[in-house]
């Protein structure tokens, strides 16, 4: 039935697409004395219709009004279900905790409890609006100087956020998730620094798994020439954060036909076809593994 419901809506979608600009979309529709229908911005450019080169009558075409915002209230609708299918789950195995010189390693639940006891000062819990979290910081321009921040986005994951000074002045940002690395991939960031010059990073999010060190490439950096531009008369500089969860349909279709599930673990770890390459193999002679072993995957994810 699901199908059909998608079929009738593609089915809908073309019918109701106004010949000229080919848009759905909401608002009043024209026709012509032959009833062929288009969007009131095209007719108000146009004499004749553009199909059937008739004359319009002035009249408007209520039914095909009122199904185009049904439809789009349809599509609206399946869009927000999808986007909360795509919830990011927690990942499996132990997670450091990034914050200044703490050594801690826990599991995701218990990592948010320890931010809030341990870390409440530098730990905030957000909501995000639209799978978007924008946010903004003010911070004094010292040098030998980290700043750690810590915090948890509603159906979004836990991050950490370090920007650090060094000794000449130079600075360096980057965001982390506590998270495995197929849920990192769902996520992407800007950091950037204000002024009359903006220093500005857009890229992946990775997991806090990885070392601080490996991200001297993949990071904002600034130099402290650039940031005589960035500092004001308070010897403070500004960053503006934002993190995005993009629409990972790879992970839906592994979740909704688990078949298809070891393809996407070959992809992304080709190595693991070479270290064992009768895998494949012995999937297709027992399609019952991934029924038996639904964890499988995520376990390969986690312990690449």
């Amino acid at each position: 039935m699901e199908e059909i419901g998608v079929m009738w809506c593609d089915a809908l979608e073309e019918l109701l697409k106004c010949p000229v600009c080919l848009e759905v979309a909401q608002g009043v529709k024209d026709q012509c004395v032959n009833g062929h229908h288009i969007c009131n911005p095209c007719r108000i450019r146009l004499q004749v219709c553009p199909i059937c080169r008739s004359p319009f009558t002035g009249t408007r075409n209520l039914a095909v009004e009122q199904i185009s915002t049904i439809l789009q209230d349809i599509k609206r609708n399946e869009q927000q279900k999808f986007m909360l299918n795509l919830a990011p789950r927690e990942g499996k195995g132990l997670y450091p905790c990034r914050i200044g010189t703490c050594v801690v390693e826990l599991p995701h639940g218990r990592m948010i409890g320890h931010l809030r006891y341990h870390h409440k000062d530098v730990f905030y819990e957000f909501n995000a609006k639209d799978n978007v979290l924008k946010k903004k910081w003010t911070l004094k321009y010292i040098l030998n100087r980290d700043y750690d921040f810590a915090f948890h986005i509603k159906e979004m994951g836990l991050f950490f956020l370090n920007i650090s000074i060094n000794q000449m002045g130079d600075v360096m940002g980057f965001l982390q998730i506590a998270n495995s690395i197929s849920v990192c991939k769902q996520f992407t960031y800007t950091f950037e620094a204000i002024g009359t010059f903006n220093g500005t990073y857009n890229g992946p999010v990775k997991s806090c798994r990885i070392p601080r060190q490996n991200f001297l490439i993949d990071c904002l950096r600034i130099r402290e020439n650039d940031m005589h531009h960035l500092i004001d008369n308070k010897n403070c500089f500004h960053c503006n954060l934002t993190i995005k969860r993009r629409v990972d349909y790879r992970a839906v279709n592994a979740q909704n036909n688990p078949m298809h599930a070891p393809d996407d673990m070959v992809d992304n770890y080709p190595d693991f076809v070479d270290d064992y390459p009768d895998f494949v193999d012995y999937v297709d002679d027992y399609p019952d593994f991934v029924d038996d072993y639904p964890d499988f995957v995520d376990d390969v994810d986690d312990y690449p």
